[in-house]
């Protein structure tokens, strides 16, 4: 992966920024401190510096200076409010330096891609997709499966289970926000299922929604005794679970 010195003052979103990147380029932190630039740019040998420099006062010239005297051809990209590069502007001149005022994630991207000739329609895609929630389905039924995942897969990720043991494997893989879990499945059912994520001290507060395909008040009485984050009867309607998803992961956000 290309490698990218990320400069910033950590109180910032600096590190917010570093989470994002980091999937796809290998990424080092550092403070904005000209000494410490300069030391981490002879051990770190990046390929492009990305600094935010909302953070920088006038003294902060020493880290322009250092990335200067280490290799006046590494691009330099910088971004924050338009009046903190003009304490800089002269730096900017030769064209080693290029800012970006105040950008989204897209565009900070796109400017690191274009400097390194990558495609930056991949890794956008990417980036969004690992942070939509994600959400296990777990049903023996592979037709109820695909209408769930077509359902929920343009809002969140969406992986599929059809036994208890492929719902536990996947939480290892990826851990879920989510659980959506058949009450009637052979074997290893619903209830038993639900006992075995809540026995697991990292999965345990998951929220569980239960489908049932039957809708006797006896039977409902059971599931809701299980203390479900919700339930729907199969099949259930996408609006309708697509608001009750949206609920719980509001009052989890509250």
């Amino acid at each position: 992966m290309r490698k990218i010195l990320i400069v910033g003052d950590f109180s910032s979103d600096t590190s917010d920024v570093n989470t994002y990147l980091e999937q796809h380029f290998h990424t080092q932190l550092c403070t904005n401190s000209g000494k410490i630039v300069k030391s981490m740019l002879k051990m770190y040998a990046p390929e492009l510096v990305l600094m935010d420099i909302d953070g920088f006062e006038n003294l902060q010239e020493e880290v322009f200076e250092a990335i200067k005297e280490y290799n006046p051809d590494l691009p330099v990209i910088t971004y924050g409010r338009e009046k903190k590069k003009q304490l800089f502007i002269s730096y900017y001149y030769s064209g080693q330096c290029r800012h970006i005022a105040q950008p989204t994630r897209e565009v900070l991207i796109r400017e690191i891609c274009k400097e390194f000739n990558m495609n930056a329609d991949v890794i956008i895609n990417a980036v969004v997709d690992t942070e939509k929630k994600h959400i296990i389905v777990v049903d023996d039924n592979p037709v109820l499966l695909r209408n769930m995942r077509n359902m929920l897969q343009d809002k969140y990720r969406v992986t599929l289970a059809t036994s208890a043991a492929q719902c536990m494997k996947a939480m290892g893989q990826d851990s879920p926000d989510l659980i959506i879990l058949d009450y009637e499945m052979p074997v290893v059912d619903g209830k038993q299922t639900l006992e075995m994520i809540r026995a697991e001290e990292d999965y345990k507060d998951v929220p569980v929604i239960f489908l049932t395909g039957i809708a006797d008040k006896e039977h409902v009485d059971a599931v809701l005794d299980l203390k479900p984050a919700g339930y729907f009867v199969k099949p259930p309607m996408q609006t309708k679970i697509i608001n009750a998803i949206e609920n719980i992961f509001l009052k989890q956000g509250e």
